[in-house]
């Protein structure tokens, strides 16, 4: 199948690695999907080079064969506390004679609001354009056509990490493959899993991964806050491996079987017999071992309301969409509710069509995500010329700018 065809996202994760193909156009078809375990990622970084460019090649193998075609380029996503979101103010003068505004207008008030100082281990991943004025009165969620003498824009300047990001796209050049983009992980989430009246009333997405929980705030269509917790699910499987004192892979299997995150929930009379797993033949009661999962799962939380309280939106109409490998465990969305006391519901991707059933489950939606965030944007090119964030190579972009974010202004 010709390349322009189809668009291939990979999700960097630090337990699983996750690569999909998806038919460029409305019906978003995916048709191809493999994963791979994560070898060498920790916490969005890479730590081991080798490691995970063949974990990246094993999961791009696997999607090929799946979805019979050749992946030679692809957008990946990421996230980790090495991003960081600004603000940031643009202005020029419209260029035209008779003040229409034109294309390139829009590319010099959004280069404009590019031009800050930064650090020099710092880079701009996305800029999100979140209201543009016209001579200081007209607001317009799309000026092109418009007239006036100054336009203006308020925008939201997503920043990377520059040797983070210089060792993913050498790791995905070095697996034989072409970087199109870099998109920050909690915009495809979200893209995944929102609808349009969740992000115009208020609402917080928490993707509960690994190593770290993702938090992104949304109210009147507009990404107000993203933090991240540095502890996901795999400190879980630690806290229960020396608690029990077994191997990481046997917390793992215990976990995923046998985990409450209430322990008053769980009889006195239930036992995890060690024994299944490990030359071990001790018994454990299952709800000491929920005391040590309740615990840790408490903090994840009470560090999910930080983050919440920071955005300074505490009262969110639509509550919190919970996704990420991390929902799954017993118990979870109860204790969601009565440590965050908002509304929870669990959140998969909405749009997508497939055969493959894995892209409906919460752990995959950033995979989803990234696969409608980038068909997104190849729509928008179709409709209109190439402004400069579409032309930023390896960048990432805010493309669906007339209907993801159709409500920028109120």
């Amino acid at each position: 199948m010709a390349r322009e065809h189809i668009i291939t996202a990979l999700d960097l994760g630090s337990h699983k690695i996750r690569v999909g193909t998806l038919l460029v156009g409305e019906d978003l078809k995916v048709i191809g999907f493999g994963e791979s375990l994560s070898r060498g990622i920790r916490r969005g970084q890479i730590i081991d080079s080798k490691e995970a460019i063949e974990s990246i090649r094993e999961a791009v193998e696997i999607a090929s064969k799946s979805g019979n075609v050749k992946i030679t380029r692809l957008s990946v996503g990421l996230s980790g506390p090495h991003f960081k979101l600004m603000n940031s103010h643009g202005s020029i003068a419209v260029s035209r004679a008779d003040g229409e505004i034109s294309v390139d207008d829009v590319n010099r008030v959004l280069d404009s609001a590019r031009t800050i100082p930064l650090p020099s281990n710092r880079e701009i991943i996305h800029t999100i354009p979140v209201s543009y004025t016209i001579d200081g009165i007209d607001k317009a969620k799309d000026p092109i056509g418009m007239k006036g003498v100054r336009l203006e824009v308020d925008s939201i300047l997503v920043l990377g990490s520059t040797p983070v990001l210089r060792s993913v796209r050498k790791a995905i050049h070095d697996a034989g493959l072409e970087l199109e983009n870099i998109v920050y992980s909690p915009l495809a989430v979200s893209r995944a899993v929102l609808t349009k009246k969740q992000r115009e009333l208020g609402v917080a997405v928490v993707d509960i991964g690994v190593g770290t929980t993702g938090v992104s705030i949304w109210e009147e269509s507009e990404l107000k806050h993203a933090g991240v917790v540095p502890v996901g699910s795999g400190s879980i499987t630690n806290d229960m491996a020396v608690g029990l004192k077994v191997a990481h892979e046997v917390s793992e299997r215990i976990k995923l079987e046998h985990a409450c995150c209430i322990s008053s929930n769980v009889s006195r009379r239930e036992q995890v017999i060690l024994a299944d797993w490990t030359n071990n033949d001790a018994v454990i009661p299952k709800w000491e071992l929920a005391r040590i999962v309740e615990a840790r799962v408490s903090e994840i939380f009470e560090l999910i309301n930080d983050e919440i309280k920071k955005s300074g939106k505490p009262n969110l109409p639509a509550g919190v969409v919970l996704t990420g490998g991390g929902v799954k465990m017993n118990g979870l969305m109860e204790l969601a509710r009565k440590k965050l006391k908002l509304n929870i519901e669990i959140g998969r991707a909405r749009e997508i069509k497939t055969d493959f059933s894995e892209l409906f489950s919460p752990e995959t939606a950033t995979l989803a995500g990234i696969l409608l965030y980038e068909n997104d944007n190849e729509l928008v090119k179709k409709d209109r010329p190439k402004t400069t964030m579409e032309s930023l190579p390896g960048s990432g972009l805010w493309p669906k700018i007339k209907e993801w974010f159709s409500e920028l202004i109120p």
